[in-house]
């Protein structure tokens, strides 16, 4: 279903506030994962609200919360918050479409693995590949993995705009390029 490598590590930290005045590694889990499509999947890695504080971990204390609550991942962040994501593409071995969509959200995504085809809605395609930045700036969209046999992964960071609320995504019509 998704890129054939491992899921990634996640190493996070906490801050030295605390009455220990050291810092630590939180115990090393893999990041939750939800399906989005047949081929694709999501791994939710950590998310910020707006002006969030790391007085006392309080940054942590929603992360934890966000992790365990369960799909959707908070990985579509509120206005001013902020979040970090894989998107785990399989083998598209049928050459299926990916599904228009749109957030509220600055992204900026690096592709870690593979060759990935990124469609707007006006009507543009662009290839992106292993080592590519691609700046998205909320605009519809779909991505397709080109391999038929390879998997392919990029992680993104999302600033969420004026406007965006928690996990909010609008879908596109069969209309659209």
């Amino acid at each position: 279903m998704a890129s054939e490598s491992p899921a990634p590590s996640v190493h996070i930290t906490t801050n030295s506030d605390s009455e220990a005045k050291t810092s630590s590694f939180l115990p090393l889990t893999a990041p939750p994962t939800q399906v989005l499509g047949p081929t694709t999947s999501l791994s939710y890695v950590y998310s910020t609200l707006p002006f969030f504080t790391l007085t006392h971990n309080a940054d942590l204390t929603h992360h934890v919360a966000a992790a365990s609550s369960g799909p959707p991942y908070v990985s579509f962040p509120v206005a001013g918050g902020s979040a970090i994501v894989y998107l785990n593409f399989g083998p598209n071995p049928e050459q299926e479409e990916g599904f228009w969509h749109r957030t509220q959200t600055v992204d900026y995504i690096v592709v870690l693995e593979g060759e990935l085809e990124l469609s707007l809605d006006g009507g543009e395609k662009r290839v992106v590949k292993t080592g590519d930045v691609v700046v998205q700036r909320a605009p519809m969209h779909k991505w397709k993995n080109l391999s038929r046999t390879e998997g392919a992964r990029y992680v993104a960071v999302l600033l969420g705009a004026e406007g965006a609320v928690e996990g909010g995504m609008e879908f596109g019509g069969e209309n659209l390029n």
